[in-house]
């Protein structure tokens, strides 16, 4: 029986992975430096200290990590509040459906002040009844922690949840916390296929939430009657 679902937010509902490339590649252009489609994708679903760390070691010093954070947020805030970084197909839908019939919790890589930007612009904060991003716990995704911690303040467990992710390091982290996951993979940054092969569905879009979540409770039940 499915109890909860926790969402990933870049890439998955709203479609900021090209915001987050232009903004660093415009601080890189500014070193006559490349920032490069796998670049992105390397950081995609990582904690902010992780991609703070990677940013200021391909500048090799020009910038400092205050400096490299601060430019990067300022300019992503910037973006969300005029309305640039759209939503995702089929995210709206899928929110009203989830929250009609499951408690919800959002588990993201991106630090506070962009998660709460992201649900300020769409109206979502009434979706979720936990919020939560990576920098908060001991280690970021791939590592399960931030999933674990959701699914702990939704007092629900693994085995009851489903994860829905975008990224491999994201399938990874909610494989490792022992809940179901549906991949909805970006064709322009396709995880890994030993992370897409993790996933217990992968759709194309958003849209098609209703029908998977489905498919994992039939599941479920076929499993638990199984073992009895």
């Amino acid at each position: 029986m499915i109890k909860a679902v926790v969402f990933d937010l870049d890439g998955l509902l709203v479609n900021s992975e090209p915001v987050w490339f232009q903004v660093r590649t415009t601080m890189f252009q500014r070193f006559a430096l490349k920032w490069t489609d796998d670049d992105q994708k390397a950081l995609m679903g990582r904690s902010t200290a992780a991609w703070i760390d990677y940013v200021h070691g391909k500048l090799k010093g020009r910038l400092s990590r205050d400096e490299v954070t601060k430019e990067t947020l300022d300019g992503m805030v910037r973006h969300y509040r005029s309305g640039t970084i759209r939503v995702m197909p089929g995210a709206q839908q899928a929110l009203e459906y989830c929250a009609g019939k499951f408690v919800l919790g959002l588990a993201s890589g991106s630090p506070e002040v962009l998660i709460h930007a992201a649900l300020e612009s769409n109206r979502w904060a009434r979706f979720f009844s936990q919020v939560l991003s990576s920098d908060k716990v001991g280690h970021g995704k791939p590592a399960p922690d931030v999933y674990l911690e959701v699914l702990k303040r939704l007092h629900t467990t693994p085995s009851e949840s489903v994860v829905v992710e975008d990224s491999g390091s994201g399938i990874l982290a909610g494989k490792a916390a022992g809940a179901a996951v549906i991949a909805i993979p970006q064709k322009e940054l396709m995880p890994s296929p030993e992370a897409l092969e993790s996933a217990d569905i992968i759709l194309d879009s958003l849209a098609s939430m209703e029908n998977a979540l489905d498919r994992i409770a039939r599941r479920s039940i076929a499993v638990s009657h199984g073992a009895r």
